[in-house]
């Protein structure tokens, strides 16, 4: 079972969760006044929080925490790290959570890294390059763009 016991400065005692694997969260109860956040400007988020771990949620190990009990629970539009604290082993009750982060969610972005093969930058100064004013639709060529950025420096006044 991936929950430590944890006794806090009361006598009752909560369930810390803990996991090096993914934990799939029913769904469950939770008051807004049980969560704690570490900074006043992820206030405005803990709704989104609070509607993904009442609905269930899958809760995954952040890799770089290496504590084992810090989590990224996904919302509809942010990633939270949060601790949770249940009051049963059948994590259907939140009696605490903490929110340490929450950034924009970037879940279904996928960044494209090309191919060693397919780019060579040994021949990068030789590319030509055609350039198009986008107000005229005029072209120029990569002498005349240059031609033109050193006319344009020389005439600037100096600083």
């Amino acid at each position: 079972m991936p929950i430590t016991k944890k006794r806090n400065e009361s006598t009752e005692a909560r369930l810390l969760l803990e996991s090096d694997e993914p934990v799939e969260l029913p769904p469950a109860e939770i008051e807004e006044k049980n969560v704690v956040v570490n900074f006043d400007t992820l206030k405005p988020f803990v709704h989104e929080l609070l509607d993904a771990l009442r609905a269930g949620a899958m809760a995954e190990p952040v890799p770089v925490m290496l504590d084992g009990s810090t989590f990224v629970v996904h919302g509809a539009t942010r990633s939270f790290w949060v601790k949770l604290w249940h009051a049963s082993s059948e994590l259907t009750r939140i009696e605490r959570a903490q929110i340490i982060s929450c950034l924009p969610s970037t879940r279904g972005v996928q960044v494209l890294i090309a191919d060693d093969d397919e780019y060579d930058d040994s021949d990068d100064e030789e590319d030509e390059y055609d350039v198009q004013d986008e107000d005229t639709g005029a072209e120029f060529d990569e002498d005349e763009v240059e031609e033109n950025v050193d006319d344009n420096n020389a005439a600037s006044p100096q600083r």
